[in-house]
């Protein structure tokens, strides 16, 4: 304590000693002095000052850190497909706590953004994570047509197939009533592409047994009734006796009848007419007989529908030789080119075959 007083003494301030008022001195009068008695002096020893103490410092304002201060926050972005596997490597953000995420959403060729879990546009805790949720693109229509192969008759609306960007797809024949699967055109399995694809399936009834393209003429010795189809419902008018008339295609249905074409939807039945050549006009086409194969000597094997057989037959429309299943070898002697410029490969002494269902063999090299 005898710090404190000292200090004490030594900040307040020293009081100088009272003076009598001046008008006293005028009516008192003075007085001899009388000594007072002298006491010895004692010396008493100085007592020393303690060292000085260092300045403390003083408290600093506290509620407010400096951006130097802040903790580091990390938020971790996921990308990923709808399937939750992940389109690209992880994203790794950093920032202050409490700090706006400075991001942009990536894009991803051939998707879209779907979906985001874990939004936030500030870094609220030490760790975060967020979710990009992608979805592919649609990729182009695949579109498949139902047509009747004799007469180009479309026998349903078209198909349309939908699907995801790059994903797989596969299309099988459907079926139609009355009809079985004659040829099919098209790319039948692959993927969803930016380009649309297109498959087309032939069809021929099931009661027409052979088909044969001809340009010919066709001799009526009687009155005919005419037909919207072979067997199928009569117009109220008929060709008569004597008349001649274009003939388009012969058709051989199942129960062995025939059916003459005269174009369009006009049928007549084969009976009581006889075919020939116009006898003022020449078609310049070959006779049964005059048909003159080329040499072509190929190996090849038949391009047809997949599991289903094709038609040979004893000449360039002709009547039917057979049948050939599809991927069957062929060895190749001759070939035929009509006025129409089709193609015909002979592959027998009486057997030839349409090229448009043959696969030719790559010629190899020495």
């Amino acid at each position: 304590m005898a710090f404190f007083d000292w200090l004490r003494r030594a900040i307040a301030p020293t009081r100088p000693p009272k003076r009598r008022p001046r008008h006293a001195q005028h009516r008192l009068t003075p007085t001899p002095a009388v000594p007072e008695p002298v006491t010895p002096a004692v010396s008493t020893p100085a007592t020393p000052l303690p060292p000085a103490q260092p300045a403390l410092p003083l408290p600093q304002a506290t509620t407010a850190q400096t951006s130097e201060t802040q903790p580091t926050a990390t938020l971790v972005v996921r990308l990923v497909d709808t399937q939750n596997r992940p389109l690209q490597p992880a994203l790794v953000l950093t920032g202050r706590l409490h700090h706006s995420v400075n991001f942009r959403f990536p894009e991803i060729a051939g998707y879209a953004l779907q979906d985001v879990h874990g939004f936030t546009q500030t870094y609220l805790s030490e760790y975060g994570l967020t979710t990009l949720v992608y979805v592919r693109h649609w990729g182009q229509p695949i579109i498949s047509y139902l047509v009747d192969y004799d007469t180009g008759r479309l026998l349903q609306l078209p198909g349309i197939l939908r699907g995801r960007l790059g994903t797989p797809f596969s299309l099988t024949p459907p079926t139609v009533p009355n009809y079985h699967i004659f040829q099919a055109q098209g790319n039948q399995r692959g993927r969803f592409a930016e380009q649309p694809g297109q498959v087309v399936y032939y069809y021929r009834r099931d009661s027409w047994q052979t088909v044969q393209r001809v340009h010919q003429f066709v001799f009526l010795q009687a009155d005919h009734q005419v037909y919207d189809e072979p067997n199928g419902q009569a117009y109220g008018y008929q060709f008569p006796t004597d008349s001649l008339w274009r003939l388009f295609m012969i058709i051989t249905l199942t129960s062995g009848e025939v059916w003459y074409n005269l174009g369009g939807e006009q049928w007549l039945r084969a009976q009581d007419t006889v075919r020939r050549d116009h006898q003022f006009i020449d078609l310049h086409l070959p006779a049964p007989d005059k048909w003159h194969p080329q040499k072509f000597e190929r190996m090849g094997t038949v391009d047809y529908v997949p599991g289903e057989a094709v038609s040979i037959y004893h000449e360039p429309y002709g009547e039917t030789a057979g049948q050939l299943r599809h991927g069957e070898a062929l060895d190749i002697r001759g070939r035929v080119v009509d006025d129409q410029q089709l193609v015909w490969y002979q592959i027998g002494p009486d057997a030839y075959i349409n090229a448009r269902y043959v696969r030719l063999a790559k010629i190899e090299y020495a």
